[in-house]
């Protein structure tokens, strides 16, 4: 099965730690989503922009992993996108925007690179939840 990350599990080392048997399949751009803070990130459907994502080959217990520590179904609900299927969590509580931890920012953006994606909508997206002196990360 396959999983798509946009927050910390795009993160190598945090994936490894959590999900030793994860494989990394690359990191590319989704169309049609954008990221966002709620104090951690979440994707949220719009049009004619795209998120930075990485999308990773996981087993059951990968599975499980990632649902505890994505709070899953509390915190985070997951459901199956695009003609993939691929498994992804989205937020139970869209509601109010708000920022990241700095050590959360700075974790996503490492992953970020890890996977040479651009930071700009990381970037943008702390910005717009109040995120005070982004650095580049």
């Amino acid at each position: 099965m396959y999983y798509l990350s946009y927050g910390m599990n795009t993160n190598l080392e945090s994936m490894k730690a959590r999900c030793p048997d994860a494989e990394p399949m690359g990191g590319f751009y989704l169309p049609n989503y954008r990221l966002v803070f709620r104090g951690v990130a979440d994707l949220v459907p719009e049009d004619d922009c795209v998120a930075p994502v990485v999308l990773w080959k996981i087993t059951t217990q990968c599975l499980r992993s990632l649902d505890r520590v994505e709070g899953y179904p509390t915190l985070y609900n997951r459901r199956k996108i695009n003609s993939y299927k691929w498994i992804c969590y989205f937020m139970v509580d869209s509601t109010a925007l708000s920022p990241p931890s700095h050590g959360y920012y700075r974790m996503i953006g490492e992953g970020y690179r890890d996977f040479g994606l651009d930071t700009t909508p990381l970037r943008l997206a702390a910005e717009e939840a109040g995120f005070k002196y982004v650095q580049s990360v």
